[in-house]
This record gives structure tokens, C-alpha cells and sequence, in this order.
């Protein structure tokens, strides 16, 4: 009798088991992960004037301690990329310089803010971007807008360290991305990159360089018998909607079946 118990016994542990393995296979379809890049930062026509900046933020010339004149605050591009990117780095052949300088030591920040603030594709899972420091203590975080018009701050951690790094972050669960009605794939947008100093910082000048700004991003439309008019639905609505369901400008197939495909 004991044997057939513990036969019982294995028996339902083993179906459990093919019931999770099932879980985890049946969860992974539906994905179509692919990386987009949001911003090259080839040229500084990308990138509006500093805005949004503490009101210690300094919009004129300061003199340096070696009797330099120097604008602040400034943007321009660099001939150097990060050696780190690899075989990306054919993608990009500037770097992106930012100089600020404050009147004062305080919390002092500012937003550097992109002519367009591009709608992020799909269902976005983590974004990142090559950043320079200057062991200088500040941090950084970037803004994104939900479709519900409510904006998300999220931190890519300290700027105290030198040379090129690749910071990154996940996208929480609890930013929605989509709803349950059609056309049900809403996405977020990207609003603006965010430096905040620590009051014991130096105000005189800060200095950062950025480079290559990308997303991964899941792509996967379910397809169904009429999914076509939903994705008509979201044309005939336009504005971000009407983007997230345009195959030309995202790259977004409909794809579904019960196969998941991943890049």
C-alpha cells in the first residue's frame, strides 16, 4: 500500500510541475521584443533649450578661475562615443555635451527636453542611455506620460562616476500601458531626461555627455478573427493611438497564433 501511496504522491507532484512548465511556456506567448532607439543625439537640433530648471540656474556668462568667459548653459555634439557600445557603435558618431552652472549650492536640477517627445512603441519593458559622468554627485531620472496624461519619474541612479556608462530602467508594472478595450495598446511617452545636484555639489559648472537613448519594448498584437477593425478603430481615433497601431512607423506586426517570436 505504501508503495502505490507514494506512486499517488509523485504522480500528482509530476503533473504539477507539467502544469507550471505549461504556465510558464503559455506566459511567454505573446511576446515580441525588439529595441528601439528614441534618441541618436547626432545633432543638437534634436533637443529644445535647457527648461524647466531650478530658478538658481544660471542663463548668461560666467567667468572661470582661469579668466575664461563661458556661456551656460550650453549644448553641442562631440566627436567621441563610448567604446562599451560595441558593434552599436556604427550607429552613432557624435556624443551629446550639456554644460550648467548655478548661483547658488542647493538641490538645484534641470530637464533637458527633445523637440519631439516620441511616442514609445508597444509595451515597453526597460529603457536606457549611454551617460559620460564627471564624478560630479548628481543623478539622473527620465519622465514618461501614460496615456491617461499622468507623468512617471523614474531613477537611472547616480551620475558619480567617470567616463561612459549604460544606465537603465525597468518600467513598472503599475504604469499602464494598455486597457482592456479596443484599440486596446496605448504605450507612453517619452517627455524629458531629468539632472538633479546634491546641495554640497559644486554649483559653478556641472558637465555631462549622453549618448544612444533606446527602449525594449514588447511589438506583439494579438491576431484575431477582426483584428483588422481594430486596428482601423485606431487610425480613425489618430493621435497616439493611430501611432501605436501604424506597422510603417513602429514596426509593430500583428502577429499571434500562439507563437511567440522574440529579436
Amino acid at each position: 500500500m505504501g508503495f502505490f501511496k507514494n506512486a499517488r504522491v509523485m504522480t500528482f507532484i509530476t503533473a504539477l510541475c507539467l502544469m507550471s512548465l505549461s504556465s510558464m511556456l503559455t506566459a511567454q506567448v505573446g511576446l515580441y521584443m525588439e529595441n528601439k532607439v528614441l534618441y541618436n543625439f547626432e545633432t543638437t537640433d534634436e533637443w529644445q533649450p535647457i527648461s524647466n530648471a531650478s530658478k538658481f540656474m544660471l542663463f548668461g556668462v560666467r567667468t572661470n578661475h582661469n579668466d575664461l568667459a563661458i556661456e551656460y548653459p550650453s549644448i553641442k555634439t562631440y566627436p567621441s562615443i563610448p567604446a562599451g557600445m560595441g558593434i552599436l557603435s556604427g550607429q552613432s558618431t557624435n556624443s551629446f555635451g550639456i554644460k550648467v552652472s548655478f548661483l547658488r549650492d542647493a538641490y538645484n536640477f534641470f530637464d533637458l527636453v527633445p523637440v519631439e517627445q516620441k511616442l514609445i512603441p508597444g509595451k515597453v519593458a526597460s529603457i536606457d542611455v549611454w551617460v559620460w559622468g564627471g564624478n560630479y554627485d548628481y543623478s539622473m531620472e527620465v519622465v514618461l506620460s501614460d496615456f491617461r496624461g499622468y507623468s512617471h519619474t523614474l531613477p537611472f541612479g547616480s551620475l558619480r562616476y567617470l567616463g561612459w556608462k549604460n544606465l537603465s530602467t525597468p518600467i513598472p508594472l503599475y504604469i499602464p500601458q494598455d486597457e482592456s478595450y479596443v484599440p486596446r495598446t496605448k504605450g507612453l511617452r517619452f517627455m524629458n531626461f531629468r539632472f538633479w545636484s546634491s546641495p554640497k555639489e559644486t554649483s559653478e559648472s556641472f558637465s555631462v555627455f549622453l549618448d544612444y537613448c533606446k527602449v525594449v519594448t514588447d511589438i506583439f498584437r494579438e491576431s484575431y478573427d477582426g483584428s483588422d477593425l481594430e486596428a482601423e478603430l485606431a487610425r480613425e481615433a489618430g493621435g497616439s493611438e493611430a501611432q501605436q497601431y501604424s506597422d510603417q512607423e513602429n514596426g509593430a506586426p500583428v502577429t499571434g497564433g500562439g507563437t511567440a517570436a522574440t529579436e
